[in-house]
């Protein structure tokens, strides 16, 4: 049985062909071990076919999968939904900081409002930039309705040495998403927006909105994500840790939380995931995944790719497509179109017969590995190869391959290089499937205005 309307066949089975040896660089143990392959057979997908949840989750109706779960009980599933908003909304808050530093702090301007000082400040916590918090209690005169108050809280959190956790943060009276609810979404209630007088003879309103009302929506997803306690799988934390925003990303999930430690012994560098935290998503296997998480993690990172080259097929085409210690992007390439070919001849062997939807899941592990790639790139420094990567994977990011999480870690990226086209193409689409991300899209819409009267006449925005 396929996927219930979404994963029909428009053909017959074909004979099955001879088993794969390798994928280029990933040995064919690796290439059985993928999801793709393990549930290639109709009885294998039982625990997901004909299931309303995983049939929105495949049709990108992200809420819908998260209700849905909730009501069938699937609390693998329901702590994969709730990481996946957590960090989306974290890669959201990550772009509205990095829209807010290019607009008020590269490109300030005199007759910017005072008030933006505290902004800024805002985007120095989440981007971990000392720098940028040192402009909090710059707002202690402001007229602004409770602005003042919520300067002076930063300003004494930083003195005091704040530490990148959330639970200490003075978030305060900032939003109040209500109780949490497994499979719900918060209440975002009033989320605050100001209106900052510029400094001009005109006193034009800027508007703007607080960026930690990002961060509480993420926090609320997180603890509805944590509420299965020890037994929720490891791996629906490793998505956060692998889309987290700077502030915390050599912190366990449960320190940033401020969540008491686990009371189970620690997990092994790739704990067994449930494969609800995998099917149809971007990691082949709980070992690209431990590795994705791994690469964001500075002290990590050096080590990642050495220490999943036996779980992850990814980890070993990093490893054969690195030279002098740099990603060969065309070779990373190749081997993307090697492994997606590879799945797809192990999943008709698995199934005994190609199916149309073979070739769907093998999309997933090309997109997946080249955005893990990107990642890897940066993390050694390489800024140019993981342009590249990156942009290749979000060329593969279409129709069902196409994964919110990802966008939005490519609209952060892009608001970073001041690129507002593409970031407010990507993020437009995804404001009524994201309760709250229009918040994110001021900063964002303020960075394109800014860069718009920036650009000289006849010169195009990139």
């Amino acid at each position: 049985m396929l996927l219930t309307l979404i994963l029909a066949c428009s053909g017959g089975s074909v004979e099955a062909p001879p088993p794969v040896a390798a994928a280029g660089m990933v040995s064919a143990e690796l290439v059985a071990s993928t999801w793709q392959v393990r549930l290639a057979p109709d009885a294998a997908r039982g625990a997901f076919e004909g299931r309303a949840s995983w049939t929105a989750y495949f049709e990108g109706k992200r809420k819908d999968a998260l209700a849905a779960m909730a009501t069938e009980s699937d609390p693998a599933g329901l702590a994969r939904m709730h990481a996946e908003f957590a960090a989306m909304y974290q890669e959201a808050a990550v772009m509205a900081a990095q829209s807010i530093k290019q607009v008020y702090g590269v490109d300030g301007q005199a007759t910017d409002p005072v008030e933006v000082a505290y902004l800024l400040g805002e985007a120095g916590v989440i981007l971990d930039d000392p720098a940028l918090m040192a402009r909090f209690g710059e707002c202690g005169a402001s007229k602004v309705a409770g602005l003042a108050a919520r300067d002076a809280a930063w300003k004494a959190w930083v003195a005091a040495g704040g530490k990148p956790v959330a639970s200490s943060w003075p978030i305060g009276d900032i939003v109040r998403p209500g109780e949490v609810v497994l499979g719900g979404a918060p209440g975002l209630g009033t989320v605050p927006t100001y209106t900052f007088p510029e400094r001009s003879p005109e006193a034009l309103g800027v508007q703007a909105a607080d960026l930690m009302s990002l961060w509480s929506l993420s926090l609320w997803h997180l603890s509805a994500a944590t509420k299965g306690g020890d037994s929720v799988p490891y791996g629906a934390f490793d998505l956060i840790q692998a889309h987290g925003a700077p502030a915390y990303r050599s912190m366990g999930w449960r320190e940033w939380a401020g969540l008491p430690p686990a009371e189970t012994t620690p997990p092994p560098p790739t704990p067994t995931v449930s494969d609800a935290v995998l099917f149809l998503g971007p990691y082949t296997t709980a070992g690209d995944l431990a590795l994705d998480a791994a690469l964001r993690n500075p002290a990590e990172a050096a080590s990642a790719v050495a220490a999943h080259v036996s779980d992850s097929p990814y980890a070993a085409v990093l490893q054969g497509c690195t030279q002098d210690g740099k990603i060969t992007v065309d070779c990373v390439i190749d081997q993307s179109a090697a492994l997606g070919t590879a799945i797809e001849d192990g999943m008709a062997q698995a199934a005994g017969g190609a199916q149309d939807f073979h070739r769907f899941f093998a999309s997933q592990a090309r997109a997946g590995l080249l955005r893990v790639a990107a990642d890897a790139a940066f993390a050694a420094g390489d800024s140019d190869a993981g342009g590249k990567l990156r942009l290749n994977a979000l060329d593969k990011a279409v129709g069902k391959a196409y994964d919110p999480l990802f966008v939005l870690s490519v609209a952060a990226w892009d608001a970073g290089n001041r690129n507002s086209v593409r970031a407010t193409e990507l993020v437009h689409p995804l404001v009524d499937e994201i309760p709250g991300l229009d918040v994110a899209r001021i900063s964002l819409d303020a960075l394109h205005v800014r860069l718009s009267r920036s650009a000289a006449p006849g010169v195009p925005m990139h």
